[in-house]
Protein backbone atom coordinates (compact mmCIF):
# COMPACT_ATOMS: atom_id res chain seq x y z
CA UNK A 1 0.00 0.00 0.00
CA UNK A 2 1.32 3.49 -0.77
CA UNK A 3 -0.33 6.41 0.74
CA UNK A 4 0.42 9.73 -1.42
CA UNK A 5 -0.23 13.32 -0.69
CA UNK A 6 -0.70 16.10 -3.67
CA UNK A 7 -0.63 19.91 -3.21
CA UNK A 8 -3.19 19.58 -5.95
CA UNK A 9 -6.31 18.11 -7.81
CA UNK A 10 -5.18 14.50 -9.37
CA UNK A 11 -6.67 13.75 -12.55
CA UNK A 12 -7.82 10.43 -12.67
CA UNK A 13 -6.62 9.77 -16.22
CA UNK A 14 -3.18 10.72 -15.58
CA UNK A 15 -2.54 8.50 -12.58
CA UNK A 16 -3.92 6.06 -14.38
CA UNK A 17 -1.49 6.08 -17.34
CA UNK A 18 1.64 7.14 -14.68
CA UNK A 19 0.16 3.82 -12.27
CA UNK A 20 0.24 1.29 -15.65
CA UNK A 21 3.61 2.51 -16.78
CA UNK A 22 5.28 2.45 -12.71
CA UNK A 23 3.50 -1.40 -12.31
CA UNK A 24 4.16 -2.19 -15.85
CA UNK A 25 0.59 -3.72 -16.27
CA UNK A 26 -1.90 -2.83 -19.05
CA UNK A 27 -4.23 0.77 -18.49
CA UNK A 28 -6.81 -2.23 -18.37
CA UNK A 29 -5.33 -3.40 -15.46
CA UNK A 30 -5.31 0.27 -13.24
CA UNK A 31 -8.60 1.08 -11.75
CA UNK A 32 -8.71 4.97 -10.35
CA UNK A 33 -11.58 5.81 -8.47
CA UNK A 34 -13.07 8.24 -5.81
CA UNK A 35 -12.91 6.69 -1.98
CA UNK A 36 -16.19 7.08 -1.95
CA UNK A 37 -16.58 4.92 -5.07
CA UNK A 38 -18.34 1.78 -4.61
CA UNK A 39 -20.12 0.40 -7.89
CA UNK A 40 -18.13 1.99 -11.31
CA UNK A 41 -15.21 0.26 -10.64
CA UNK A 42 -12.85 -1.67 -12.32
CA UNK A 43 -12.79 -4.50 -9.90
CA UNK A 44 -10.65 -6.90 -11.35
CA UNK A 45 -7.58 -4.35 -11.68
CA UNK A 46 -4.51 -5.54 -10.20
CA UNK A 47 -3.54 -1.85 -9.94
CA UNK A 48 -5.77 0.14 -7.61
CA UNK A 49 -5.51 4.08 -6.58
CA UNK A 50 -8.24 5.65 -4.14
CA UNK A 51 -8.54 9.36 -3.81
CA UNK A 52 -9.93 11.76 -1.54
CA UNK A 53 -10.24 16.13 -2.31
CA UNK A 54 -9.68 17.83 0.51
CA UNK A 55 -9.40 21.78 0.85
CA UNK A 56 -5.83 22.32 2.81
CA UNK A 57 -2.96 22.89 1.49
CA UNK A 58 -2.56 19.02 0.78
CA UNK A 59 -5.94 18.47 -2.13
CA UNK A 60 -5.69 15.20 -2.61
CA UNK A 61 -4.60 11.94 -0.58
CA UNK A 62 -3.92 8.82 -2.81
CA UNK A 63 -4.48 5.31 -1.60
CA UNK A 64 -2.18 2.70 -4.14
CA UNK A 65 -2.21 -0.56 -4.10
CA UNK A 66 -0.77 -3.24 -6.09
CA UNK A 67 -1.56 -6.93 -6.30
CA UNK A 68 1.21 -9.67 -4.87
CA UNK A 69 0.94 -10.82 -8.29
CA UNK A 70 2.31 -7.47 -9.93
CA UNK A 71 5.97 -7.62 -9.63
CA UNK A 72 8.19 -5.79 -9.65
CA UNK A 73 6.42 -2.94 -7.55
CA UNK A 74 8.09 0.42 -7.70
CA UNK A 75 9.18 2.19 -4.37
CA UNK A 76 6.96 5.32 -2.50
CA UNK A 77 10.08 7.46 -3.72
CA UNK A 78 10.00 6.04 -7.34
CA UNK A 79 6.04 6.39 -7.76
CA UNK A 80 6.43 9.97 -6.56
CA UNK A 81 9.07 11.09 -8.99
CA UNK A 82 6.83 9.36 -11.87
CA UNK A 83 3.51 11.45 -10.42
CA UNK A 84 4.68 14.75 -9.64
CA UNK A 85 5.57 16.12 -12.79
CA UNK A 86 2.78 14.18 -14.47
CA UNK A 87 0.39 15.69 -12.25
CA UNK A 88 2.20 19.14 -12.36
CA UNK A 89 2.02 19.29 -8.75
CA UNK A 90 4.30 18.38 -5.46
CA UNK A 91 3.80 14.54 -4.16
CA UNK A 92 4.25 14.03 -0.55
CA UNK A 93 5.66 10.66 0.66
CA UNK A 94 6.03 9.34 4.49
CA UNK A 95 10.07 9.49 5.51
CA UNK A 96 11.32 7.56 8.68
CA UNK A 97 9.82 7.11 11.94
CA UNK A 98 8.27 10.84 12.16
CA UNK A 99 4.94 10.91 11.17
CA UNK A 100 4.41 14.72 11.31
CA UNK A 101 7.60 14.92 8.27
CA UNK A 102 6.89 14.00 4.67
CA UNK A 103 9.63 13.97 1.86
CA UNK A 104 7.97 16.37 -1.07
CA UNK A 105 9.09 15.76 -4.69
CA UNK A 106 8.61 18.91 -6.76
CA UNK A 107 6.86 18.62 -10.16
CA UNK A 108 10.79 19.92 -11.28
CA UNK A 109 11.97 16.74 -9.78
CA UNK A 110 13.64 18.70 -6.61
CA UNK A 111 13.32 16.95 -3.49
CA UNK A 112 13.00 18.26 0.29
CA UNK A 113 11.01 17.85 3.08
CA UNK A 114 7.94 19.54 4.66
CA UNK A 115 6.40 19.27 8.19
CA UNK A 116 2.21 18.52 8.10
CA UNK A 117 -0.37 18.25 10.56
CA UNK A 118 -4.17 16.81 9.99
CA UNK A 119 -6.62 19.86 10.15
CA UNK A 120 -9.69 19.41 12.44
CA UNK A 121 -12.10 20.69 10.31
CA UNK A 122 -13.84 17.94 8.88
CA UNK A 123 -12.94 18.38 4.30
CA UNK A 124 -9.78 20.10 5.01
CA UNK A 125 -6.79 17.43 4.83
CA UNK A 126 -3.91 18.83 5.89
CA UNK A 127 -1.72 22.00 6.63
CA UNK A 128 1.96 22.35 5.56
CA UNK A 129 3.38 24.54 8.00
CA UNK A 130 7.42 24.26 7.58
CA UNK A 131 9.57 23.09 4.81
CA UNK A 132 13.11 22.93 4.66
CA UNK A 133 12.93 25.11 1.33
CA UNK A 134 10.74 27.18 -0.32
CA UNK A 135 8.26 25.48 -2.05
CA UNK A 136 5.57 27.68 -4.19
CA UNK A 137 2.75 25.66 -3.43
CA UNK A 138 2.84 26.32 0.21
CA UNK A 139 3.64 30.04 0.31
CA UNK A 140 2.32 30.20 4.19
CA UNK A 141 5.22 27.76 5.31
CA UNK A 142 7.83 28.33 7.43
CA UNK A 143 10.86 28.05 5.83
CA UNK A 144 13.76 25.78 8.19
CA UNK A 145 16.26 23.43 8.82
CA UNK A 146 14.86 19.91 10.55
CA UNK A 147 17.10 19.31 13.15
CA UNK A 148 14.54 15.97 13.82
CA UNK A 149 15.32 14.90 10.19
CA UNK A 150 18.73 14.80 10.45
CA UNK A 151 18.38 13.18 14.35
CA UNK A 152 16.36 10.57 12.76
CA UNK A 153 18.71 9.62 9.97
CA UNK A 154 21.24 6.90 10.73
CA UNK A 155 25.10 7.82 11.03
CA UNK A 156 27.78 5.08 10.44
CA UNK A 157 29.71 4.79 14.31
CA UNK A 158 31.70 1.41 13.48
CA UNK A 159 34.09 2.37 16.58
CA UNK A 160 31.09 3.24 19.22
CA UNK A 161 29.37 0.20 18.05
CA UNK A 162 32.36 -1.68 19.00
CA UNK A 163 32.57 -0.11 22.67
CA UNK A 164 31.43 -1.84 25.66
CA UNK A 165 28.94 -3.98 24.04
CA UNK A 166 27.38 -5.69 26.92
CA UNK A 167 27.20 -2.81 29.53
CA UNK A 168 24.18 -1.24 31.00
CA UNK A 169 23.40 1.95 28.57
CA UNK A 170 22.55 3.37 31.83
CA UNK A 171 26.02 2.78 33.84
CA UNK A 172 28.89 5.43 33.54
CA UNK A 173 30.32 3.19 30.78
CA UNK A 174 27.07 3.37 28.68
CA UNK A 175 27.38 6.88 29.54
CA UNK A 176 30.86 6.92 27.68
CA UNK A 177 29.88 4.90 24.58
CA UNK A 178 26.33 7.16 24.06
CA UNK A 179 28.72 10.26 24.13
CA UNK A 180 31.62 8.16 21.62
CA UNK A 181 28.64 7.68 19.51
CA UNK A 182 27.44 11.25 19.07
CA UNK A 183 31.12 12.57 18.52
CA UNK A 184 31.40 10.01 15.39
CA UNK A 185 27.50 10.24 13.93
CA UNK A 186 28.98 14.11 14.00
CA UNK A 187 32.12 13.36 12.27
CA UNK A 188 30.09 10.76 10.07
CA UNK A 189 27.72 13.26 9.03
CA UNK A 190 29.92 16.01 8.08
CA UNK A 191 31.95 13.49 5.64
CA UNK A 192 28.82 12.21 4.16
CA UNK A 193 28.34 15.97 3.20
CA UNK A 194 25.43 16.48 6.09
CA UNK A 195 22.29 14.07 4.35
CA UNK A 196 19.99 14.31 3.60
CA UNK A 197 19.40 17.81 3.03
CA UNK A 198 23.38 19.06 3.26
CA UNK A 199 22.14 20.61 6.57
CA UNK A 200 23.29 21.01 10.80
CA UNK A 201 21.99 23.45 12.53
CA UNK A 202 24.66 25.71 14.11
CA UNK A 203 22.58 24.62 17.66
CA UNK A 204 22.99 20.69 17.10
CA UNK A 205 26.70 21.67 16.25
CA UNK A 206 27.81 22.90 19.28
CA UNK A 207 25.93 20.44 20.86
CA UNK A 208 27.91 17.95 19.70
CA UNK A 209 30.90 20.04 21.22
CA UNK A 210 29.46 19.82 24.87
CA UNK A 211 29.27 16.06 25.04
CA UNK A 212 32.46 15.94 23.27
CA UNK A 213 33.50 18.08 26.62
CA UNK A 214 31.61 15.74 28.76
CA UNK A 215 33.39 12.84 27.22
CA UNK A 216 36.39 14.37 28.01
CA UNK A 217 35.54 14.46 31.74
CA UNK A 218 33.34 11.31 32.00
CA UNK A 219 37.17 9.69 30.40
CA UNK A 220 38.89 10.76 34.23
CA UNK A 221 36.92 8.81 36.21
CA UNK A 222 37.10 5.82 34.55
CA UNK A 223 39.67 3.07 34.84
CA UNK A 224 42.99 3.02 33.16
CA UNK A 225 42.47 0.02 31.17
CA UNK A 226 38.96 1.69 29.91
CA UNK A 227 40.50 5.05 29.34
CA UNK A 228 42.92 3.06 27.36
CA UNK A 229 40.01 1.53 24.67
CA UNK A 230 38.00 4.96 24.68
CA UNK A 231 41.17 6.60 23.63
CA UNK A 232 42.37 4.64 21.30
CA UNK A 233 38.96 5.23 19.69
CA UNK A 234 39.08 9.06 20.01
CA UNK A 235 42.45 9.76 18.72
CA UNK A 236 41.21 8.50 15.10
CA UNK A 237 38.23 10.12 15.58
CA UNK A 238 39.46 13.14 16.69
CA UNK A 239 42.22 12.72 13.78
CA UNK A 240 39.44 12.82 11.52
CA UNK A 241 37.16 15.84 13.08
CA UNK A 242 40.35 17.84 12.29
CA UNK A 243 40.93 16.82 8.65
CA UNK A 244 37.13 17.75 7.99
CA UNK A 245 37.67 21.54 9.83
CA UNK A 246 39.33 24.83 9.69
CA UNK A 247 41.19 26.63 12.56
CA UNK A 248 39.30 30.12 12.89
CA UNK A 249 39.52 30.47 16.50
CA UNK A 250 35.68 30.32 16.96
CA UNK A 251 34.57 33.04 15.30
CA UNK A 252 31.72 31.32 12.55
CA UNK A 253 30.08 29.41 15.23
CA UNK A 254 30.01 32.57 17.84
CA UNK A 255 28.46 34.82 15.31
CA UNK A 256 25.83 32.69 13.91
CA UNK A 257 24.91 31.79 17.85
CA UNK A 258 25.33 35.63 18.30
CA UNK A 259 28.06 34.89 20.99
CA UNK A 260 31.54 36.21 21.49
CA UNK A 261 34.24 34.85 19.71
CA UNK A 262 36.28 35.01 22.83
CA UNK A 263 34.41 32.38 24.38
CA UNK A 264 35.64 29.93 22.52
CA UNK A 265 38.92 31.24 21.72
CA UNK A 266 40.03 30.15 25.12
CA UNK A 267 37.78 26.77 24.84
CA UNK A 268 39.64 23.08 23.86
CA UNK A 269 40.76 22.95 20.78
CA UNK A 270 37.46 22.00 18.90
CA UNK A 271 35.44 24.53 19.66
CA UNK A 272 37.64 26.90 17.67
CA UNK A 273 37.17 24.81 14.09
CA UNK A 274 34.52 24.47 11.65
CA UNK A 275 33.64 23.09 8.32
CA UNK A 276 35.10 24.51 5.56
CA UNK A 277 31.48 25.89 4.44
CA UNK A 278 29.42 25.94 7.33
CA UNK A 279 26.25 23.34 6.78
CA UNK A 280 23.84 25.75 9.11
CA UNK A 281 23.51 27.52 5.12
CA UNK A 282 20.90 25.93 3.60
CA UNK A 283 22.55 24.08 0.63
CA UNK A 284 25.78 23.75 1.91
CA UNK A 285 28.49 22.04 -0.67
Amino acid sequence: MYGLLAAGQADPEVMARVLAEAFGVPLSSVDVSPASEMENRNWDATVTCEYEDFSGDLACRLSVYGAEEVTPQPSEDDLAALLAPELGTPVLISWGNLPWIRKVVTPQGGVTFARVEDLEDEGAGCRVYATEVPVVEFPGARVEGFPEVVRDLPAATPLADGLFPDVDPHGAAGEIRTLVWGWEALISRMVGGWPPSRWYGAEMYREDLENRDRLGAALTERAPDERAVVGSALVALDARFREFTVDDGGVGLATILRSEAKDYSSSPWYWRRRPPVPPWVHGAQ
